[in-house]
């Protein structure tokens, strides 16, 4: 009994051992093409981000500080008339430091002077493109004295349209030059293994306006005009395909 048991447990030993190569050779996946796809997709932005500062200067830091407030607050009001939301008005970053006048650190005040500065910085979103430039102009008449960036972007629901959009044209791409590759062989692709894929968006960016020339221009009545462009979203794909 224990030797016909002991056989037939030999034979399932040897059986797996040709079945093993045997499902190796139907799965194997030496019989691939690799090849690589990229897309490209443009549009205009609906989003726009800019970031404000208010500068002071002053021997005696609280009037610095003093000074400061006052001038962020009439900037942050003046966002707010020209339509940013309070949801939409974020503080990014406030400073305070001194430095000591010289001839080569040279300020109103004379040499040797100890002299506070406070920044303030806010930053605002808007969904409103074409109001950027209004956005600047109110905020540098309310007392903003640099406009430290100003960023064209997607919003999030418009960046899925455009990431898919791009991945599409990257996996037609793709699949076309697949599709040369095995017609030239006189193969037939008859499915697809590992996919990879990799997608960007490279916001339109602006920074360190000049607010003096601002200021003299807004004096002069005249409307700053910013141009958004155009946004492109590019997406690249990997797919093996078998055949």
């Amino acid at each position: 009994m224990k030797k016909n048991v002991l056989a037939i447990l030999l034979l399932f030993v040897v059986f797996a051992l040709f079945a093993i190569p045997a499902a190796a050779e139907d799965t194997q996946t030496d019989k691939v093409i690799l090849v690589s796809g990229y897309g490209l997709s443009t549009t205009s932005p609906d989003k726009v981000t800019i970031s404000f500062g208010v500068e002071t200067e002053n021997p005696d830091a609280k009037i610095a500080q003093s000074e400061n407030a006052a001038l962020m607050e009439k900037v942050v009001a003046a966002l707010k008339n020209a339509g940013i939301k309070d949801s939409n008005i974020q503080t990014t970053g406030y400073n305070i430091y001194s430095y000591v006048t010289s001839e080569y650190n040279p300020s109103l005040w004379a040499n040797g002077t100890t002299v506070y500065k406070v920044t303030n910085t806010v930053q605002i979103i808007s969904y409103d493109v074409d109001k950027a430039g209004s956005y600047i102009d109110a905020a540098v008449a309310a007392g903003a004295n640099s406009v430290n960036s100003l960023q064209f972007g997607l919003s999030d629901a418009k960046l899925i349209i455009e990431r898919n959009a791009a991945i599409l044209s990257a996996v037609k791409s793709a699949r076309a030059d697949a599709d040369s590759v095995s017609s030239a062989l006189g193969l037939k692709i008859s499915g697809t293994g590992t996919i990879n894929v990799g997608q960007s968006y490279t916001p339109v960016s602006y920074t360190n306006m000049d607010v003096s020339l601002l200021k003299t221009e807004a004096a002069a009545g005249t409307r700053t005009t910013i141009e958004s462009g155009e946004i492109k979203t590019t997406a690249t794909v990997s797919i093996v395909y078998t055949y």
